[in-house]
């Protein structure tokens, strides 16, 4: 079974290749906005004109339709697809159209048509937060791209990859090749999605593995992830992500406050004589781009420290247990929202669950309500009412925030100050070998 992996690369264009990626990224928007115009007006032309009979069948399961062949052909010609709406946009287009790769479009209808198909999908199984109806692209978003599935080539140039684009029939200008940052890999790949995002352009190249691009060895080994907003818990101690520490991100809490005086000097910018000005200088558009690079490179710094770890835990632990956090409720705190946006949960969650798939690494969710912070791991008694450790702590007893002490006489840490989040850490260990006690307790 083949594996699929995505590989992005910044790309290195030159000022006439920048120009044409620029103008197939408007491209796309303008492809995209102008289909789901027509889907809307198709789809309230059909509304007009459908039959009872035809929305009858239409509330039956999929494989229980049956419809006679007028009304089959009055579906083909009426109910918006994907392939209706490139159809009727081909046929309408204009002579400097003809000079883009004609590729974009057809990925901006199917794009379009997934979009629709899993609105309906959320929208008909009634899921909470599912996706929303498409709307219209704006030319203002930080990320403008498009997607091309033919006629693009990748090949080695020195200690980095060359880009050759597809040439459109038509197109008389100039045309070169794209330097982009590593060697290309030696595996097939699907549709490639290209995009700008803060004046660079990136290349995302899906390659697809007849093996995975990595093995897992045994190692015997397993651990809890306990994830803190400052340093994560597992079984070889405490990794930090913001101020200090391991893996990269030694200088992230310096570019945080780089960041914060940035917002500083773009707030006393935005003010003239007292009030909000409504014409931005050209000192105050400096200022915002500024601190959009400080945004972009705090990003990429945490993105980088998180693929570390995530492959590190991936390639030393066979078994790897984690909590179900409500990040989205967590957000909502004004005591830790900041720091729990920061610490990146949700992204840690997600890569680390596709390199254990890939790997084959078992992984653990504990459930949300598993009192990991609250039980003993020496014990198994669990804290309740005023017993219960919160975020500052125990009133009770005067204890800390990152202090667990266990006041079960039986227990062999009786009275002893244990570190909290080791003790969370080795309960999650704990739910590797004994499913049963993954609930509630």
């Amino acid at each position: 079974m083949a594996t699929k992996r995505t590989h992005v690369y910044r790309l290195y264009p030159d000022a006439t290749m920048a120009h044409v990626l620029d103008q197939w990224c408007d491209y796309r928007r303008y492809c995209y906005n102008k289909a789901l115009e027509l889907w809307n007006a198709t789809y309230s032309e059909y509304r007009m004109l459908v039959s009872p009979e035809i929305l009858m069948e239409f509330k039956k399961p999929k494989e229980e339709r049956q419809f006679t062949e007028e009304q089959e052909l009055f579906i083909s010609n009426h109910y918006p697809t994907a392939a209706l709406i490139q159809k009727k946009l081909t046929a309408s287009k204009q002579s400097w159209e003809k000079q883009i790769s004609s590729r974009i479009l057809q990925q901006a209808c199917a794009d379009l048509g997934k979009s629709f198909k899993k609105f309906a999908k959320d929208k008909a199984l009634k899921v909470k937060r599912g996706a929303g109806r498409p709307d219209f692209q704006s030319k203002k978003a930080k990320r403008q791209g498009f997607k091309l599935n033919q006629g693009v080539v990748l090949a080695r140039e020195g200690n980095h990859g060359k880009l050759t684009l597809p040439v459109p029939a038509p197109y008389k200008g100039e045309w070169h090749s794209i330097r982009f940052s590593e060697i290309p890999k030696n595996a097939e790949f699907g549709t490639i999605s290209f995009y700008r995002e803060h004046g660079h352009y990136y290349m995302a190249v899906p390659y697809k593995y007849e093996t995975p691009p990595y093995i897992h060895k045994h190692t015997g080994k397993k651990t809890g992830i306990d994830v803190n907003v400052s340093h994560f818990n597992d079984a070889e101690g405490e990794h930090y992500f913001l101020h200090k520490g391991n893996n990269g991100a030694v200088n992230l809490g310096r570019v945080y406050e780089n960041i914060k005086h940035q917002q500083q000097i773009l707030a006393r910018k935005l003010e003239e004589n007292g009030q909000i000005a409504g014409k931005r200088s050209k000192s105050y558009q400096k200022a915002r781009i500024k601190l959009q690079k400080l945004y972009e490179r705090a990003h990429r710094m945490q993105d980088d420290a998180m693929h570390r770890y995530t492959t590190h835990l991936v390639r030393e632990y066979d078994a790897i247990c984690i909590e179900d956090l409500d990040v989205k409720g967590m957000l909502m705190s004004h005591v830790a929202s900041k720091g729990v946006h920061r610490a990146l949960f949700g992204r840690f969650r997600s890569y680390l669950e596709y390199k254990c798939k890939s790997a084959g690494v078992k992984l653990v969710i504990a459930n949300r309500f598993y009192p990991s912070t609250q039980r003993c791991a020496a014990c198994s008694n669990v804290k309740k009412d005023d017993e219960k450790i919160t975020l500052s702590g125990n009133k009770k007893h005067g204890t800390k925030h990152n202090e667990y002490v266990c006041y079960n006489k039986k227990c062999p840490n009786y009275n002893k100050v244990v570190d909290r989040d080791m003790n969370a850490m080795m309960n999650l260990t704990f739910l590797i070998d004994h499913p049963r006690y993954n609930k509630a307790l």
